[in-house]
């Protein structure tokens, strides 16, 4: 995942530099906010979440720290800003309470300004919950081998058709047509021309 994003939000661009992307807590202390837009839209609120938001331009550039971390299972929002960020401001009501500006008529949607709506980045924190709760590759059956390594294949093969579009013409028409790995002592082989699975026999 790159470590900048840009989002346009409400017609506004932010940029955010992700320092830390965080994860989701256990159900149990997982919290949520909600969006602005009066629509009901919660999102997951991550533990251990560190990035810098810009928006703005010119004299109206802004760039902020903001920062999430659970204290006793509450997520407590800080945003920096300022010189070398040293003003600091805390809420553990919701991203958007901290920043709250003296100027009443400033008004900025803190989900917005922490990018807690990012969809990329809600696939990198499930991403890795879900690889808290898998099995080691040594403990699983034969069928359950297979599955894992067709599940990364796929995985492969997605990733490689969202990055061909930075690295070559569209016209160039690139294809990946098959790969090669190992796990542990088993071998295998994926090729998707044809999306055929051949799994290699297990070493001796």
């Amino acid at each position: 995942m790159t470590n900048i994003l840009k989002i346009n939000q409400n017609n506004t661009t932010y940029t955010y530099t992700i320092i830390k992307e965080g994860f989701y807590p256990l159900n149990n202390i997982l919290k949520y906010t909600f969006s602005r837009s009066g629509d009901n839209t919660n999102y997951k609120i991550p533990d251990k979440y560190l990035i810098h938001a810009s928006w703005g331009r010119g004299t109206s550039r802004h760039t902020v720290k903001c920062e999430i971390n659970y204290v006793h299972t509450i997520p407590i929002f800080k945003i920096s800003f300022g010189e070398s960020f040293q003003t600091c401001l805390e809420s553990a009501k919701s991203a958007t309470n901290v920043k709250k500006n003296p100027n009443k008529k400033v008004r900025f949607s803190g989900v917005y300004i922490f990018g807690l709506n990012s969809q990329e980045l809600e696939r990198e924190r499930e991403r890795k919950y879900q690889s808290c709760f898998l099995k080691p590759f040594n403990k699983l059956g034969n069928l359950m081998k297979v599955k894992r390594a067709r599940k990364f294949g796929e995985h492969v093969f997605n990733s490689f058709n969202n990055i061909v579009t930075n690295c070559f013409y569209p016209g160039d028409n690139p294809v990946l047509q098959e790969i090669h790995f190992k796990v542990q002592d088993k071998n295998f082989q994926i090729n998707f021309e044809d999306r055929d699975f051949e799994k290699e026999n297990k070493k001796k």
